[in-house]
């Protein structure tokens, strides 16, 4: 059996053509198939709709309240879905209802255990669009190669085997399912041809948020894929802004309560490390592991501590050792033990502050 699921909010005049269309091309390709419509409370019908055209056709209507959104929507359509191949597939019909078979056949035969429809190669394409909106689908998908090899990332259109889904921890923002789908479950994969035509009713749920939630989501799935490096740059981040946050708290301490730069250091020190340790909590690692919040904390201290001895060491060895002593090279020295340091204490984080922690 096939599952075409179909997110919907104010498609109450798109729905009722589309459903008939599925229909038609589904029988027509002999394929045994359900319709499952996840509405997020439409104010204008079209749940109510939906569940009209149930008495005709093989239609199953979920209508959510309190939830909305298109890729939480479709997880919905996945848990309700009963067929092995599950179709995800836009409501408005800009997804051509033609192709569905194209898009099963493969993995019924074994050959793919998903498909995803693209605009971007022979034999697909898109209607006449004004340039800007071009380069806004052409740059979509540049900002993805790094996480997958779809030509076109941004399509919104896939068939799925259901078994696939079992594990994958999918959790999206915004509305490219497909997205996450693919990058999650690393299936074997087909990209359909597509024409992609623009919607002839309702209005574009494309707006600014829609692309904000694009790039939370792309960073969300680098973090992902990438998941050490993407936490050591967020680690250095982190770092860069302590050091602004010690610089601040040194100079203050000088010139506004006189306290001589080493004991204003220590102060400063003991500042920036606390800060460091509250935001890669809540951003770098999400969360500490296991151990009391006391513990993790006099532990990441104890690393920074150690960290700051790598440092020296470092120096120490590059000027004694390597002719670093005079200017400018000392500066040099010093950079590397930055570095050394950077990274000696982004491991101890890791594997001895926030080991069990998560990226969410």
């Amino acid at each position: 059996m096939v599952s075409v699921i179909l997110p919907t909010y104010n498609e109450v005049d798109n729905i009722r053509q589309i459903i008939p269309m599925i229909h038609e091309t589904l029988v027509a390709a002999g394929l045994e198939f359900e319709i499952i419509v996840v509405d997020d409370d439409s104010p204008d019908g079209t749940a109510r709709e939906a569940s009209r055209l149930a008495a005709r056709f093989p239609v199953v209507v979920c209508k959510r309240v309190g939830d909305r959104g298109l890729a939480t929507a479709v997880l919905k359509g996945f848990e309700l879905s009963k067929g092995e191949i599950c179709v995800v597939m836009d409501s408005d019909m800009s997804h051509p209802v033609s192709t569905i078979p194209q898009m099963v056949r493969p993995i019924l035969a074994g050959e793919a255990d998903a498909t995803v429809g693209t605009r971007y190669m022979e034999g697909g394409g898109h209607e006449e669009w004004p340039w800007f909106r071009r380069a806004m689908s052409h740059g979509a998908g540049l900002l993805a190669r790094g996480v997958t090899t779809l030509s076109d990332p941004t399509s919104g259109y896939m068939a799925i085997r259901r078994d696939r889904l079992a594990g994958a921890g999918l959790d999206p923002v915004g509305w490219k399912i497909v997205l996450e789908a693919v990058v999650k479950t690393n299936p074997r994969l087909l990209e359909i041809p597509i024409v992609f035509a623009d919607r002839r009713e309702g209005v574009s749920k494309l707006d600014a948020k829609a692309q904000v939630d694009y790039l939370h989501h792309l960073w969300k799935l680098y973090r992902y894929k990438y998941r050490t490096w993407a936490e050591f740059l967020a680690f250095c981040l982190v770092g860069g802004s302590g050091v602004l946050v010690d610089t601040a708290i040194l100079v203050s301490l000088v010139e506004f309560l006189s306290l001589t730069p080493i004991v204003a250091a220590v102060f400063a020190f003991l500042v920036a490390v606390s800060w460091n340790y509250r935001w890669n909590s809540a951003w770098t690692f999400r969360g500490v592991a296991r151990r009391k919040r006391v513990m993790a904390y006099f532990t990441f201290v104890a690393v920074c501590l150690a960290g700051l001895l790598v440092r020296v060491s470092m120096m120490h060895l590059l000027m004694v050792y390597a002719g670093m002593g005079e200017r400018p090279w000392y500066v040099l020295a010093s950079l590397a033990g930055i570095l050394a340091a950077t990274v000696f204490n982004f491991l101890g984080a890791k594997w001895l502050v926030f080991r069990e922690s998560g990226l969410g």
